[in-house]
């Protein structure tokens, strides 16, 4: 079709060269057929020999790229006349990549010659290998896709012709068996659907190939129909998966109808039921089988429970082969997932009953899962999709009196009854209220039996038997066991307390053979039968904990019995095993059942709390004290007590890891006490960690005072390999995780309601009351609260350059901070704040300004007087409704003044507010202070992008919740900060720079009617406007990413809507400078965008002028991932 053109002698040399890395050969080609083949032949063969990667892919791009040349049309039938199979294969994936790739460069002319010389190799290699086969038929199908109906009408029926004609015909010594011939056209056939079904065709041309296919299909179901009936075991299952690709690419079911029977036939027979099997389950899955329901379901139930099936499914669960069942169990799965209606409407038949029995072996299949079968599985969503069935049934009350036919006579010719009833399929319209009553009754029946044999696969094996297995395989049979249980829940919405009944008497009758087995020793490793029956103990106890979720909470006749000396009284408190793991997860589980039943709670955590002390147990049993004292803390609180006393006999021996989600659990009981006996219990709970906490800091300071440096001894060289804290620094970080659990805890679990100004001012006021009242009475309550300032205070002094540390005080710190609540354990806010400024003075943390930043939010409001009218009143002076710096005259304010002035129109503030009001802008000098000290260049901005973020987070609150400290500031420290800002928008790093931009819409969104405060404002914005206007164009003009761009428009919009002429004026002066904001900018566009968001108020519109003017100085303009905003 084409000659060798020069590129051929690049590709191989390119060969040479590949093979010349292995030093095998040395080849010099020349440009002739012969010589190419041959290297092309080579590559190929030490491309399959090679076990070097990097030659392999090298082989690979050069064989790809031989393709797309045009003499590979040539290269093909050399290939698949050589002796090797690999090159042969190789040869056919040419034809079927140029057929696809190349097809418009094949002349008109050679069209049909081409698909003469295909079906040639294929009657050549009909008898195999089959994989060369198969390649050929995928070009001959790409051949079919472009040739039809043009080139090639009725392909069907003529491909057929063609191959029939050749069959026993000896072309070049090979001859084509009638066998040969049904599997090469069955191969043709199977994968023309699955072509058609995948391939990218255009819409004209998929429906001329629809067309013909459809004309076509009539015969290809007649030639599979023929094999079923006539072919030996290897055609008929070659037929079976033709069949199955022509159902999966949608075939209509009339087309099908007529060979179903013969599938069906094919189900008898061990060496076609896998290749029925699956197409049967493509039949059950299509969207065509709810129309046909009762014509799939009645023809396939009788093959389900013919003598046949019944004896495969005995013998494989006998022989626990799980190779003969499995395709059994996933055809009867399918089945029951897809029809589970017409299942629970049949629930009584005799069938139906084989079928279910077959469904409980299945799910019950003997071994181990994941170990030793991997079947059971496959049965769960039957048994889930069965119980919604079984509940969505409703008698009709139309139905007829007389109960329908329940079976059919016995199957004494399988094959017989399988096609006589794939005709007269029957059909029940309704169900009456006797018929319903009986279903019910008996899905109890099967459910009890169900959940026996679930609880039966849930077992562990023994401990030695656990340890052999590998991960994967122990994590497999893990997941499974909640499969199980996820079953069993569906279970309990048809037995509902017949299940708890029924596991809580096998419990009983486990815990009396444990006790008969304990007589031999209590030692595991020595007493396997003990062993074993606790292992079938721990399968009961899961499936009651998996119930946990449906249970009711005020259920009150089984779980009482469990929960009672009947069963948990006896359950092991010494042995430690898996069944008192799972005992413990199942007491945690349920806890809201405990908060209806509260008697059951002490007997409940006294179970609970010594496991803590067992390293295997306390996981476990600091979960399920988490969970009662979370849910039970108010049934708690009188027994608050007997409570601590029993923590106190295993504080010392819990596990460090797991202490402070113990220490949380109880703080969360004693949250709901009243104050003043909150703290007999804070101190038990908190002495001894208050305690450890002070040993740590003595000698912090002892090493400190030694001469040692402070940074150099907190951390050393782990054992891994990692930088980790020393001991002693280590020790106080788990003292201070502690008290941050506790701090959490003692949070109320209630959100606080929205309160009006007033409220919210009486509520802390009340809070701050109930603080001097109990502190005033004196006694452990001062030393509570002292004991934990100087915990805080003093690692602030010992640690303060240690990060680990110090963000856990931080955490500490902002817990603490509420303004409705009051707890002993619990700093006033003047104390937070002194902490937090002499943490960040140490060392400026980014974790100290977050904290800052919470007290603004938390505090302010409630401690300076409540909001700005408040303090304010109303302004006498109406402010002008023109926007502009010129619109009142720029005072000069003094500050100092500044809050009490304007009390004149307010009501008074108290002078602790005043004072609290100094608290705020002190705090805000002393952070601005310390973060401007450790910025003095951009490089110092960029190094530290998580201190600007947090720095500029604290401003943003001030600007919205504290104005006036804002405000109260020197002016000097208000300008060094606000150039700061401005500063920041030229950081590239995103965090910084979103919360740098952040705060500037909050600052330019300000807007106040009062003279004090507006002057002030307006003062600032005349110092640092065109400043800031520079800062936001230059990121407008590409120095900051595009993702930037729309934060810096909604800063934009707003200066520009307060300060109309100055921005005009601001903007004109700085867009005249050359190369401003980007040399891409021309005057043209500069003016454009002066006067596009000048006269636009319409925020849609003036996005849309910063985007473009954005655009046009990133080159982006008229670009596609310029239009993307």
């Amino acid at each position: 079709m084409s000659t060798w053109t020069s590129r051929a002698n690049q590709y191989s040399q390119l060969s040479a060269l590949a093979l010349g890395r292995f030093s095998l050969l040395t080849l010099t080609f020349t440009i002739t057929s012969t010589t190419s083949n041959s290297s092309c032949s080579i590559v190929i063969r030490q491309f399959y020999a090679s076990q070097d990667a990097a030659y392999q892919k090298t082989a690979q791009e050069y064989l790809h790229n031989l393709q797309k040349e045009p003499f590979a049309w040539d290269l093909a039938p050399h290939l698949l006349s050589s002796q090797s199979e690999n090159s042969k294969f190789f040869g056919a994936h040419t034809y079927q990549v140029k057929l696809t790739r190349d097809w418009k460069t094949i002349p008109e002319d050679r069209i049909e010659w081409m698909r003469g010389e295909l079906i040639s190799w294929i009657v050549r290699y009909s008898s195999g290998p089959a994989f060369i086969r198969t390649k050929l038929c995928l070009a001959l199908s790409a051949y079919a896709v472009r040739a039809v109906p043009q080139y090639w009408t009725d392909f069907v029926s003529s491909f057929y012709q063609e191959m029939l004609s050749r069959v026993n015909q000896n072309v070049d010594g090979v001859s084509m068996s009638q066998q040969a011939m049904e599997l090469a056209v069955l191969e043709f056939f199977t994968i023309i659907a699955e072509e058609l079904g995948r391939a990218e065709i255009e819409p004209m041309k998929r429906a001329q190939l629809s067309n013909e296919v459809t004309n076509g299909t009539p015969f290809i179901m007649s030639f599979v129909r023929e094999i079923l009936l006539g072919g030996n075991a290897t055609s008929k299952t070659k037929a079976l998966v033709c069949f199955k690709s022509w159902v999966q690419y949608g075939i209509t079911f009339d087309v099908i109808q007529p060979i179903l029977g013969l599938v069906l036939n094919s189900l008898l027979d061990d060496e076609t039921f896998d290749a029925a099997a699956d197409v049967w389950s493509e039949i059950m899955s299509s969207t065509a089988a709810a129309k046909h329901q009762d014509t799939i379901c009645e023809g396939l139930m009788p093959c389900f429970t013919s003598e046949w099936a019944r004896a495969k499914h005995l013998e494989s669960i006998q022989a626990e082969n799980e190779d003969i069942s499995k395709s059994l169990c996933q055809l009867l799965s399918t089945f029951g997932d897809n029809f589970s209606d017409w299942i629970a409407a049949r629930f009584l038949r005799p069938d139906i009953v084989v079928y279910l029995e077959m469904m409980m072996g299945f799910a019950g299949f003997p071994g181990y899962y994941a170990e030793d079968e991997t079947i059971s599985d496959l049965t769960l969503n039957f048994w889930y999709m069965l119980q919604e069935s079984l509940s969505e049934l409703q008698a009709d009350v139309s139905a007829d009196s007389h109960t329908q036919g329940m079976g059919q006579e016995g199957l004494d010719e399988d094959q017989q009854v399988i096609l006589s009833t794939i005709s007269s399929a029957s059909n029940i319209t309704g169900l009456d209220t006797q018929s319903l009553q009986a279903i019910k009754k008996a899905s109890v029946h099967v459910y009890i039996r169900l959940t026996d044999v679930l609880r039966k696969k849930l077992e562990y094996p023994t401990h030695k038997v656990w340890m052999s297995w590998t991960r994967d395989i122990r994590q497999e049979f893990s997941g499974h066991r909640q499969e199980i249980a996820d079953t069993l829940i569906n279970s309990y919405h048809v037995l509902h307390d017949q299940i708890l009944s029924q596991l809580i008497d096998t419990s009983i009758m486990q815990l009396d053979e444990i006790q008969k087995s304990t007589l031999s020793g209590a030692d595991l490793a020595e007493n396997l039968q003990l062993e074993i029956e606790l292992v079938r103990l721990e399968s009961t106890l899961y499936c009651l904990k998996a119930l946990s979720e449906v249970v009711p909470h005020t259920e009150s006749i089984q779980m009482p019995r469990f929960f009672s000396d009947q069963v948990f009284g006896r359950l092991p408190t010494v042995i430690s095993c898996r069944a008192r793991e799972t005992a413990l997860s199942l007491v945690g589980s349920y806890a809201d059942w405990f908060k209806v039943h509260p008697q059951f709670l002490l007997p409940a955590l006294n179970f609970v709390i010594p496991a803590l002390e067992v390293p295997q147990l306390a996981p476990y049993a600091a979960k399920a004290l988490k969970n009662i004292c979370d849910t039970c803390r108010e049934s708690l609180v009188e027994a608050i007590d007997a409570f601590m006393t029993v923590f106190a006999n295993v504080e010392k021996a819990i596990d460090p890891a797991i202490k402070g989600s113990v220490v949380f659990s109880i703080a969360t009981v004693i949250q709901t006490l009243p104050v003043e006996r909150s703290i007999g219990p804070l101190v038990g709970l908190l002495g001894d960690i208050f305690t450890r906490s002070n040993e740590c800091l003595e000698a912090r300071k002892q090493r400190l005072s030694s001469g040692h440096g402070e940074i150099s001894v907190t951390q050393h060289q782990g054992s891994s390999g990692e930088t980790e804290l020393e001991p002693l620094s280590a020790m106080m970080l788990q003292q201070l995780e502690f008290l941050l659990s506790c701090c959490r805890g003692l949070q109320s679990p209630l959100e606080e309601d929205i309160r009006t100004t007033d409220e919210r001012i009486q509520v802390y006021q009340r809070t701050v009351e109930e603080r001097a009242a109990i502190l005033a009475s004196g006694g452990i309550a001062i030393e509570l609260a002292r004991s934990m300032e100087q915990v805080i205070q003093g690692v602030v002094m010992v640690w303060p350059h240690e990060l680990e540390i110090i963000e856990r005080v931080c955490q500490i710190v902002k817990t603490m901070m509420t303004v409705s609540q009051f707890s002993a354990l619990y700093l006033p806010f003047p104390t937070l704040i002194r902490v937090v400024e002499t943490g960040f003075q140490r060392h400026a943390f980014p974790c100290w300004l977050d904290a800052a930043a919470k007290i603004v939010s938390v505090y302010y409001f409630e401690t300076t007087g409540g909001s700005l009218a408040s303090k304010l009143g109303t302004s006498s002076v109406p402010s002008s409704t023109s926007g502009g710096l010129g619109s009142s005259p720029v005072l000069v304010v003094d500050v100092d003044n500044l809050a009490s002035s304007a009390t004149r129109h307010a009501r008074g503030r108290t002078p602790a507010e005043l004072e609290n009001e100094a608290v705020f802008a002190h705090l805000l000098s002393t952070l601005t202070t310390r973060t401007l000290d450790g910025m003095q260049t951009m490089t110092d901005m960029e190094e530290h992008p998580d201190v600007v973020h947090s720095y500029f987070a604290v401003l943003s609150q001030f600007v919205r919740h504290a104005p006036l400290a804002f405000y109260s500031i020197p002016q000097e420290q208000t300008d060094s900060l606000m150039n700061f800002a401005i500063a920041g928008l030229a950081l590239q790093e995103r965090l910084a720079l979103k919360a740098t931009l952040l705060f500037l819409i909050e600052f330019v969104h300000q807007n106040y009617d009062y003279p004090e405060m507006k002057q002030r404002v307006d003062g600032l914005m005349t110092r640092i406007g065109l400043q800031m206007m520079r800062g936001i164009l230059l990121g407008v003009g590409g120095h900051v990413p595009r993702s930037m761009v729309p934060q810096l428009n909604d800063c934009l919009y707003p200066l520009i809507g307060k300060y109309t002429q100055e921005c005009r004026a601001w903007m004109q002066t700085l867009l005249v400078e050359p190369g401003f904001p980007s040399k891409h900018a021309d005057h043209a566009s500069k003016e454009k965008f002066i006067k596009g968001v000048m006269q636009t108020r319409s925020p849609k519109r003036f996005k849309d002028e910063v985007h473009q003017f954005s655009n046009k100085c990133r080159q982006l303009d008229g670009s596609v991932f310029g239009s993307a905003i």
